[in-house]
């Protein structure tokens, strides 16, 4: 359980350092995730097999990312064609989504809200969306939505099939 947690723990810190913790809001509710994969699943569904065939050669991308020159972290060795893609998938769900990808464990994650990065007292958290083929390996799957969990660790809750809402909260 502590690689896995370590490998998303290293995500969190990938996402901080592109800006995703700059969007900070108030935790947005399960059902507005839920209802926000439904109506984007189509999107979803594609980046999440992009997500997996790209795997081990970068571990996050975003539209903002895409538009940087020059391109590092991986994302260079994408040609032009695949990068428009993520790029129009993402940006049609939302123009600031991160996607996360974790190669060891075969899941890919949409962050949308986060916060408490970098503060000297509280809890760093973030969340979103999550394809998980091996959810043991990512974190603990509960079904209590909308409360804060107490430990540290990444909770998913169960959308449908491999489909999570994923929580982490490190201290």
């Amino acid at each position: 359980m502590f690689a896995p947690l370590m490998r998303f723990a290293l995500t969190t810190a990938v996402l901080a350092a592109t800006g995703f913790f700059a969007r900070c809001d108030s935790i947005p509710k399960d059902a507005e995730l839920v209802a926000l994969f439904r109506s984007h699943r189509d999107a979803f569904e594609r980046l999440a097999v992009m997500g997996i065939e790209d795997a081990g050669r970068f571990s996050s991308v975003s539209v903002e990312s895409l538009g940087k020159e020059p391109l590092t972290g991986g994302l260079q060795t994408l040609n032009p064609e695949r990068r428009g893609e993520y790029k129009r998938l993402l940006a049609s769900i939302r123009s600031d989504l991160v996607m996360g990808i974790d190669g060891c464990t075969m899941s890919v994650s949409f962050s949308y809200w986060g916060g408490g990065t970098g503060l000297s007292i509280g809890r760093s958290w973030e969340k979103g969306i999550a394809y998980c083929r091996r959810p043991d390996r990512v974190g603990r799957i509960v079904d209590s939505p909308n409360k804060q969990p107490s430990e540290d660790d990444v909770y998913l809750i169960p959308i449908e099939g491999e489909w999570y809402i994923m929580y982490e909260q490190l201290d």
